[in-house]
């Protein structure tokens, strides 16, 4: 504990030591509206990771740049797809917080996640954070909020692009190629490939899953320049091979985490993506956006519990935006999205499908100081599928609210006050395995906080409180067995964060803490703590450039312990507490090019990316080692 406590101090200390230096934060945000406004006049605890920060932290992934960031926890089941759960969601973080890539949603056909790991993280511009935004804009699955992953425009340039090699621990091994061209004066096209491959940190006895898992990926993009606005055009094949073994008990992880569990299988999955955004400023008063997509997921996951789906999704979204008065404007659009998921090995199963159609308006007005935001969302569902062993036609109808007031107290400063109401929807895989009526979770949550610049620190603390009825989740069915269902009783999140980063000549600082409390309320689980939800999460890190070429960071990360997942009752007593502490330098030549290496999890800390209750640990990866090089042209 000594050493942590040490890295600790070092950290914390030296914000007096150096001389001041003026910081300006001018972000602009664009997920809260689809359209650009600055962090100041967003009523939200935003939390902005910009590209810079993610080459700084040495992050290979979207969870890996996300770490540290306030409210958030990552975790993944046994190496696989990591789960980001905002805000105090536990098992069901990733149904619960939208994934955007360039503000179109992520969250795959099924609702049982996303693919984030096939995110090239070089061809990320920042990646913007809303906790408890996006219920008007979006709707369904934002409860907890939302996170766009905005990626680099096509340069417009005749030629540019990048060239990257990863090695590491585990036989780890990661590429990367980039071009773009400058077609001609109004045509833009770019090209990545993104290709991943790993031994894993863990022993897989069944000779035919001892594999090494692989992930590909192809991004395709093109953007015809307007007189007032632009057309994009994007494409996405992404291939992901995981072979996994399975849980370990208590006493063989505490004995060797590296050792094979009680199964193996592979998780096989293919995503295509096709989508098109045209923008175009009207008049000086009127902004009009429209994208659409297509995208189909094939899914096989080999085990003793074999799976295999075809889904598809076909979605359109509407928007204008009007200006009325200086920085007050009304925005109007909708949505509509149709999907079907077919199961491969029950053919006689019929497909399930989910059809949505949504409006929603939003309103913001500023008077001198203050401004006050309003908006309404209507959502009708349908779906076809089985219920209680029948299938039926069921609807649904869902309603999101939004009420803000933020004041600008000075250049640099604002306090808001919001209140959201907003909810989600049964996805088609929670329909593969329903009990009871399908009913429309909803959340309202009520936060306060405040966000400035003084001297050269930007702070951002916050407290919120949230309460949820019929939370969708997999757990015990009042029938006694589990099934995914509207939770029986209500439940309670409160919380607290605290965001701090200080700037000076060479040396970046940063400290972010979060402490939430999540609790059953009513019903079964009446005064029962909320399954997998730590209550306390930290983060410590800093940046120091020793020279205008050379760059270090290191970063410690602290998590208190957990409830298992699954244990609502409470029965299994708290786990997973755990401390890691990530370093790393980077060096930058004067042609472009860019040489770095780290540690991740210095100390070899052992602890589980996921505890499922009932003696069931999934161990994280040990310490690793990688090195690399980056060259942009």
């Amino acid at each position: 504990m000594k050493k942590y406590l040490m890295i600790a101090a070092i950290l914390a200390v030296g914000t007096t030591a150096l001389a001041e230096k003026e910081v300006k934060l001018e972000e602009t945000v664009i997920t809260t509206e689809n359209f650009e406004t600055s962090v100041q006049e967003t009523p939200k605890n935003i939390t902005i990771v910009t590209s810079e920060e993610i080459a700084n932290k040495g992050a290979n992934t979207v969870a890996e740049a996300l770490k540290g960031v306030p409210g958030i926890n990552i975790s993944t089941l046994d190496g696989g797809e990591a789960t980001i759960d905002l805000r105090g969601y536990g098992a069901t973080g990733s149904q619960n917080t939208l994934i955007l890539i360039d503000g179109i949603p992520m969250n795959n056909i099924q609702g049982s996640g996303y693919y984030t790991s096939l995110i090239p993280v070089e061809m990320i511009d920042k990646i913007e954070v809303i906790p408890s935004g996006g219920a008007v804009m979006y709707g369904d699955g934002t409860t907890a909020g939302v996170i766009n992953i905005i990626t680099k425009n096509p340069q417009n340039k005749e030629n540019y692009g990048s060239l990257g090699l990863e090695v590491g621990s585990w036989g780890a091994t990661k590429g990367n190629i980039h071009y773009g061209t400058k077609v001609n004066d109004r045509l833009l096209m770019d090209v990545s490939y993104t290709n991943y491959k790993s031994e894993g940190y863990r022993a897989i006895a069944n000779k035919e899953y001892d594999k090494d898992d692989k992930k590909e990926s192809i991004w395709l993009r093109g953007k015809y320049l307007l007189d007032n606005g632009s057309i994009e055009a994007n494409y996405r094949h992404n291939e992901n091979e995981d072979y996994y073994t399975g849980a370990l008990n208590k006493e063989d992880f505490e004995k060797d985490p590296t050792m094979p569990g009680t199964w193996e299988g592979l998780a096989d999955s293919t995503e295509d993506s096709y989508t098109l955004k045209y923008v175009q400023k009207i008049n000086d008063n009127l902004d009009l956006l429209v994208y659409g997509g297509y995208e189909e997921l094939e899914y096989n996951g080999d085990s003793s519990w074999p799976v295999h789906y075809i889904a598809t999704q076909s979605f359109i979204k509407p928007q204008i935006k009007y200006n009325y008065g200086e920085n007050s404007y009304i925005i109007l659009g909708g949505d509509y999205k149709e999907g079907e998921s077919e199961d491969q090995i029950n053919r006689l199963a019929k497909e399930k499908t989910r059809e949505s159609y949504a409006g929603y308006i939003m309103n913001k007005t500023t008077m001198e100081k203050w401004q006050f935001t309003q908006g309404y969302r209507r959502e009708n569902l349908k779906y076809k599928t089985p219920v209680n062993g029948e299938w039926k036609d069921e609807k649904l109808n869902a309603d999101s609210y939004e009420l803000a007031v933020n004041y600008l107290y000075s250049d640099t400063g604002n306090i808001y006050l919001s209140y959201v109401n907003g909810y989600r929807s049964p996805s088609i895989q929670d329909l593969g395995l329903w009990y009871g009526e399908l009913g429309i979770q909803e959340t309202e949550t009520y936060e306060l906080g405040l966000k400035d610049t003084i001297g050269n620190t930007f702070i951002s603390p916050s407290i919120f409180f949230s309460k949820t009825s019929n939370e969708i989740l997999y757990a015990e069915a009042p029938n006694g067995n589990k099934y995914n269902h509207n939770f029986d009783g209500e439940v309670e999140r409160k919380g607290i964060q605290l965001s701090l980063q200080h700037y000076f000549d060479k040396l970046i600082l940063r400290e972010s803490i979060s402490h939430i409390d999540a609790e059953v309320t009513s019903g079964k689980y009446d005064g029962k703590k909320f399954a997998g939800v730590p209550e306390w999460t930290v983060n410590l890190g800093a940046t120091y450039n020793f020279t205008d070429k050379l760059l270090g960071n290191i970063d410690m990360y602290y998590q208190s312990s957990a409830y298992g997942n699954s244990d609502f009752k409470n029965d299994f007593g708290k786990n997973n507490e755990y401390t890691t502490v990530d370093t790393n330098l980077k060096y930058s030549f004067d042609n472009g090019l860019e040489i770095y290496a780290g540690v991740r999890n210095l100390f070899d800390e052992e602890y589980c990316t996921s505890f499922i209750s009932y003696g069931s640990y999934y161990p994280a990866d040990g310490r690793s080692y990688y090195a690399g090089f980056r060259y942009s042209f």
